[in-house]
């Protein structure tokens, strides 16, 4: 009896010993990033390398820190901003984790000399760094989506002209282009391929990329499906469409930029050009002021 209970006392620590050995191991990204994480990950070189080298022994703690729902959220932000350089989900913590923690040690450096004021931004800007960053890249590939669409739309449409099928055209346009619109579309005709229907995968093509374009592409789209109307016909419609709203787009956005190209000639040329006037006029006077002076 007793060398039974040794036995299964040893047993059991054998198993708390493999349990342990697999939450040390474990970041949690297993389940998460076996659906989408390539073989492996590029080499990284440069500050990239060390930001992985350092935040690799904080990659536990902080996938833990956000928890299962925070994770599927950054992953969704990761695919809408296009996966930029390559990144994963894990190499997004491992690398945003570094950050903070060199964000908490300048923080502290500058705050031990009194110069709490120069610390704390810049520990801010470094643990939000990567969030920022990602959102950048997001907003820039919305862009890149929107200036693409309207060209696309116009190939796609004279390819349903020629007798094509809607698929058939697609997968032949995104031959022939690249960028961000054609790798969503490449996303979209996977998806039609293992079944999902026309509908759904175009929901969440306007879903994923977030793009004002898109969605209206989307919509009059699905809405010509139901009613019926050629297919040719309908993407000549759309195309237009959003060729003249993204011209207005680009029309408002010279609007705004306006102001501020006045704001830049005011703040920079206008000062300098009332000290080279000034100085040309004491220059000339030079003999005639400085007898008052």
């Amino acid at each position: 009896m007793p060398g039974l209970l040794i036995a299964a006392a040893a047993a059991l620590l054998v198993v708390l010993g493999m349990v342990a050995g697999r939450l040390l191991t474990s970041t949690g990204l297993e389940d998460i990033e076996a659906e989408y994480t390539p073989d492996e990950e590029p080499r990284q070189r440069g500050f990239a390398a060390v930001l992985d080298r350092i935040g690799a022994p904080l990659l536990p703690v902080a996938v833990r820190l956000h928890g299962r729902s925070r994770l599927h959220r950054l992953d969704t932000a990761i695919r809408r901003a296009g996966r930029p350089e390559g990144v994963t989900l894990t190499m997004f913590v491992r690398r945003e984790s570094a950050l903070v923690l060199l964000g908490i040690l300048v923080g502290l450096l500058f705050t031990l000399q009194d110069r709490w004021q120069i610390g704390v931004p810049m520990a801010l800007v470094l643990g939000a760094w990567m969030r920022l960053w990602l959102h950048t890249a997001a907003a820039r590939r919305r862009q890149q989506i929107d200036a693409e669409l309207p060209d696309f739309l116009d190939v796609l449409s004279v390819t349903v002209t020629a007798g094509l099928g809607f698929r058939q055209a697609l997968e032949r346009v995104c031959e022939f282009h690249g960028g961000a619109l054609a790798a969503e579309m490449r996303t979209a005709l996977q998806e039609m391929n293992v079944g999902v229907s026309r509908r759904q995968t175009f929901v969440a093509l306007r879903e994923r990329s977030r793009s004002p374009a898109v969605a209206t592409f989307v919509t009059a789209l699905l809405q010509a499906e139901e009613l019926g109307v050629p297919m040719a016909d309908a993407l000549t419609g759309i195309a237009s469409d959003v060729r003249r709203e993204h011209a207005e787009t680009v029309r408002q956005k010279a609007a705004r930029a306006t102001p501020l190209v006045s704001l830049a000639v005011t703040v920079t040329i206008l000062p300098g050009a009332l000290i080279l006037i000034v100085s040309s006029v004491l220059i000339a006077n030079a003999g005639v002021l400085g007898e008052f002076f």
